[in-house]
């Protein structure tokens, strides 16, 4: 009988990539157990690219882990001199964003798409 992990997992994969523009999506859970590693993921991916879209929709869970990945994220593609937007970013991202009082500046610097 084999045994069946309920660990989560959160993982991105590339939908499309033409020019250096790339766009992934990102599904799973996005908590504090699994962002390290998406990141890790992630850093790889956008190693290759100048402009990333990244498309949350495949996000079924997530806590302040996932504002932290978008955080992380944004500030390596900066340091890089590459641009980073984040879509269907989940409802819980965007009420830790308010509580954080992060929300005006996610926007402002046009992460959010």
């Amino acid at each position: 009988m084999s045994k069946v992990s309920n660990n989560p997992v959160a993982t991105i994969k590339t939908v499309s990539d033409t020019q250096g523009k790339a766009q992934f999506l990102v599904s799973g859970t996005l908590g504090f157990d699994t962002v390290p590693e998406l990141m890790k993921q992630a850093q790889r991916l956008f190693a290759f690219v100048q402009s990333a879209e990244v498309d949350l929709a495949g996000v079924d869970n997530c806590n302040s882990a996932g504002l932290a990945f978008i955080f992380e994220m944004s500030r390596e593609m900066q340091q890089q001199n590459k641009t980073i937007k984040f879509k269907s970013v989940p409802e819980q991202i965007h009420t830790f964003a308010r509580a954080y009082s992060v929300d005006n500046e996610l926007e402002q610097a046009g992460l959010l798409c």
